[in-house]
């Protein structure tokens, strides 16, 4: 895949500063709601981390065994992450694009075990709260209202950390 097969892809893409997406760390998420059962909430015991990238760009680690508890090790996560796809020369599963309207987010990502775009649908909170909402490989990146759905809530929290992260190479 290249930039230009990405329909989130924007080479003029500047996050505005009013935006409550934060890119001066990361965030991890805390916990799951779900309308199951009149409602339950739990706290995640999977680790997801994501990264936001001021020109446009995500990426995605999952931390299943929470070795990543410092900023210093977010930041060199990260890093690593984007050398090791400078070396290849390829994409890893989890980098991608973004996209905001509002309070509304859309991220990008090309699954290559299915050879299709997959989209993952946010809302931003102040209080720097992402609150990622669903999942389809519909609406090739649309933010529309049936993308965000009352049923489900994954919460993640901002972390700061110093800002020494490469600059991706999608």
């Amino acid at each position: 895949m290249t930039k230009a097969d990405y329909s989130l892809y924007n080479p003029d893409f500047e996050l505005v500063n009013t935006s409550p997406l934060r890119t001066d760390g990361v965030y991890v998420l805390v916990k799951i709601w779900t309308n199951q059962n009149g409602g339950t909430e739990r706290v995640a015991t999977e680790r997801k981390i994501y990264k936001f990238y001021p020109g446009g760009q995500v990426n995605l680690i999952l931390d299943p065994e929470h070795k990543l508890t410092t900023g210093e090790a977010y930041v060199q996560a990260f890093n690593e992450r984007i050398e090791e796809s400078k070396k290849k020369g390829s994409a890893t599963l989890f980098e991608g694009y973004y996209k905001i309207e509002n309070d509304k987010m859309v991220l990008q990502r090309w699954v290559t075990p299915r050879k299709q775009f997959s989209y993952d649908y946010f809302l931003l909170e102040k209080g720097d709260i992402i609150i990622g909402i669903s999942s389809t490989i519909n609406g090739k990146g649309q933010i529309a209202a049936k993308y965000f759905t009352e049923y489900y809530k994954a919460y993640y929290s901002f972390i700061p950390t110093e800002d020494n992260y490469s600059i991706p190479n999608w």
